[in-house]
């Protein structure tokens, strides 16, 4: 006569406990459809209809969420107009439309403070960014010259408080500020080489990131 052995036979019961929780699985979610079509089919017919046209709002406002891609790209390419030609770009990627302002119009030289014409204009950025669901995401950037004296000690501490900055204005003028996020950068994302000038220019700026995709807080 062969036994089976302790092990064996643990094995066996644990194959059979999983088999028991898939077919208790199951026999629960058909029950769970039966008593749904069950109550669905005892509504009135009034009833029955608002349930659907209930279902069908909560799929549009979804759809409506999810902004075109060209609904991005124009809206982007309307706050860059806020600013002068060369003082403005915009990039597209798979998961973000930015615009990109020179430091040199909003800020001054070693300063979070703002200028009178950058206000302006981001105030009215606050209102284009207000027609669109999307979370959108403020970042600073700076040159790699160390910073010497003043307020900040580092060029990570100025490039958050310009990032800053601008969340505060865009939040005082409206925009939601679940939607927001900021960043500072500091030196560690140029655009240009930080021994010429203009590579220096370049990487002096802020990025206002249009993330593809509704934000959370919606």
């Amino acid at each position: 006569m062969i036994r089976l052995s302790r092990k064996k036979k643990e094995e066996d019961e644990d194959i059979s406990a999983f088999w028991l929780i898939t077919y208790s699985d199951m026999v629960t979610l058909l029950l769970s459809f039966f008593l749904l079509m069950y109550s669905f089919s005892v509504l009135s017919d009034d009833r029955q209809q608002q349930l659907v046209d209930e279902l069908n709002t909560v799929s549009d406002n979804r759809v409506r969420r999810e902004r075109p891609r060209e609904d991005l790209e124009a809206a982007a390419r309307e706050i860059a107009a806020q600013f002068q030609k060369d003082q403005a770009f915009v990039e597209n990627t798979e998961t973000e439309v930015t615009v990109g302002l020179s430091s040199e119009v909003t800020f001054g030289s070693g300063d979070d403070a703002l200028s009178d014409g950058a206000r302006g204009a981001l105030e009215r950025v606050a209102g284009i960014l207000g027609k669109l669901p999307n979370a959108v995401r403020i970042e600073g950037h700076t040159d790699a010259v160390p910073v010497r004296g003043g307020r900040f000690s580092s060029n990570w501490h100025l490039s958050a408080a310009r990032a800053q900055r601008v969340v505060r204005l865009l939040m005082s003028s409206g925009l939601d500020p679940r939607r927001l996020q900021v960043v500072g950068y500091g030196d560690v994302r140029p655009r240009g080489p930080n021994d010429t000038p203009e590579g220096r220019a370049a990487n002096r700026r802020i990025e206002i990131k249009i993330l593809k995709g509704a934000a959370a807080a919606q």
